[in-house]
C-alpha cells in the first residue's frame, strides 16, 4: 500500500535556515520517480535538520536523494523499501489479532470494562468500556463496547 512517511535529513547546523532544500525519489534501477519536491521545512530553527512528508508508492524500493538547494548543493541519501514497511504494518496487525484471540479476557464489574490480555494471560492488551442498549455503562445486557 502507498504511504506518506515523515522523513528527515540532517545537513548539520552550518546548513540551517536554507530556503530551498528538497528531495528526489529514485527507484533501485535509477529511474526518477516524479520531480524534485521542495515541501521541506527545518525541524528546529538553526538545527540544519529538515523534514518532509514523502509519498512512497506501493511496493516501491529505492532511495530518497536530499539536497540543500544551494548553487553547489550538499547531498544526503536514504534507502526506502516500502515492501518492508508494508510487511511491518501487516505483521503488527497479525500480532494484535493473535493476542486478542489467544489470551484471556475478563469483564470488570466495578469499572464496567472488558479487558483483553496477551497470550501470557497477564499482560494487558486493551480495555473496552461496556454499554447497554440505552448507552449506560453496564456488564449485563451489553449492547456495545468502546475502546478506552
Amino acid at each position: 500500500m502507498a504511504v506518506n512517511l515523515i522523513k528527515t535529513v540532517n545537513f548539520g547546523s552550518s546548513k540551517s535556515g536554507l530556503s530551498s532544500p528538497g528531495y528526489r525519489i529514485y527507484s533501485t534501477s535509477g529511474a526518477l520517480s516524479g520531480s524534485r519536491a521542495t515541501s521541506v521545512g527545518e525541524v528546529l530553527a538553526g538545527s540544519g535538520i529538515y523534514s518532509a512528508s514523502v509519498h512512497i508508492a506501493d511496493n516501491f524500493t529505492g532511495h530518497i536523494l536530499w539536497d540543500t538547494g544551494e548553487s553547489t548543493p550538499t547531498y544526503a541519501s536514504e534507502d526506502v523499501d516500502n515492501t518492508l514497511h508494508t510487511l511491518s504494518l501487516m505483521s503488527s496487525s497479525i500480532d494484535a489479532t493473535f493476542h486478542m484471540t489467544t489470551g484471556k479476557w475478563e469483564i470488570d464489574s466495578d469499572t464496567k470494562q472488558m479487558i483483553f490480555y496477551k497470550e501470557d494471560n497477564t499482560t494487558e492488551l486493551t480495555r473496552f468500556n461496556l454499554f447497554d442498549e440505552n448507552d449506560n455503562p453496564s456488564v449485563k445486557s451489553v449492547f456495545s463496547r468502546v475502546k478506552v
